[in-house]
């Protein structure tokens, strides 16, 4: 029988939800390091003020992201701390180090860390460090193995293909929708800047990057998603849907991913090709916008999917 879905679920569901948007704008700042963003673009020489202006945004961007991980980090390990007892008792010390000790536990404090080397690696990259920028990339990178481990990926049932599948998930889903904030953010702020005759030059270029990136990432997303259900349900998975709990929000999830699809198709095949006319910019930032905010829907419903039980499975 299915536990009723408390307050307290929610705001853990919210943390978790704030946790995945700040991860994935650090794979999405991190991918604007100099040394691969000057390599794919090649506007430090066409342009290097726009680069500069670019990269240093991303930075800044990293630097909050970083902060408000590590903020929801703690959030989180208070809200599932709270669920583990009851209401009317209280929150210890020594209870707290219990479930740091636990399995769960663990994969915490390693995103904790994980989120605490990012924060100083975006602010070393913000004062022009090579180094910082690569450690912050590399560590974005660490973020994303870490997810799984206060997930289903820690579960027996994912084992360690789980666990890199869900790697791979979170990777990809960033560096794409990530990567997109970060061109919203700070790719189209940098532009703003520059003459109104040079405006729509850049922008194909910065759009043109992304684009390509994105053909790639997001398949990943969707292929590494695929077959993380298999692991967890079984090849015949779709049939099954509307079965359980899990299976109604994991339609949810699938129905969001599929208007993200369909508009980033639309930003790939109509938006991109018309920033060549005066209302290009104005359209992509729409469109772009929008696949965006149902991105972020998106997470908001795999928010609540990593927490619920497996079908066959509800207490």
């Amino acid at each position: 029988m299915n536990q009723a879905y408390t307050l307290l679920d929610a705001a853990y569901a919210a943390a978790r939800w704030g946790w995945y948007l700040a991860a994935f704008l650090v794979l999405g700042a991190g991918s604007y390091a100099p040394f691969l963003f000057q390599a794919r673009t090649g506007l430090h020489h066409t342009d290097p003020e726009l680069s500069r202006s670019l990269t240093r945004r991303a930075a800044r961007i990293g630097i909050a992201a970083a902060a408000t991980l590590l903020a929801f980090t703690l959030l989180r390990l208070f809200l599932q701390a709270r669920t583990l007892i009851d209401p009317g008792d209280a929150l210890t010390s020594e209870f707290l180090r219990a479930v740091l000790g636990s399995d769960w536990g663990h994969g915490w404090m390693r995103q904790g860390a994980m989120g605490l080397l990012t924060l100083l690696a975006f602010g070393a990259a913000l004062r022009g460090s090579r180094l910082g920028w690569m450690v912050a990339s590399a560590a974005g990178g660490g973020l994303g193995l870490t997810a799984g481990m206060t997930g289903h990926a820690a579960t027996e049932r994912a084992a360690t293909i789980g666990m890199l599948l869900d790697a791979a998930h979170v990777w990809a889903g960033g560096l794409w929708l990530g990567g997109l904030a970060v061109l919203l953010m700070a790719g189209l702020g940098a532009c703003r800047a520059l003459p109104p005759d040079a405006r729509p030059a850049a922008l194909r270029t910065l759009v043109g990057d992304f684009s390509r990136r994105a053909l790639i990432f997001a398949p990943l997303t969707i292929a590494a998603g695929g077959l993380l259900a298999v692991r967890y349900l079984g090849w015949g998975w779709p049939l099954h849907l509307f079965q359980s709990r899990y299976g109604w929000v994991l339609a949810a999830k699938l129905g969001a991913l599929a208007v993200v699809a369909a508009l980033g198709a639309f930003n790939w095949r109509v938006a991109q090709p018309g920033l060549a006319r005066p209302e290009g910019e104005p359209r992509f930032r729409r469109s772009a916008g929008l696949e965006l905010l149902f991105g972020i829907l998106l997470l908001a419903v795999t928010a609540v999917l990593v927490a619920l039980p497996f079908p066959g499975d509800e207490m």
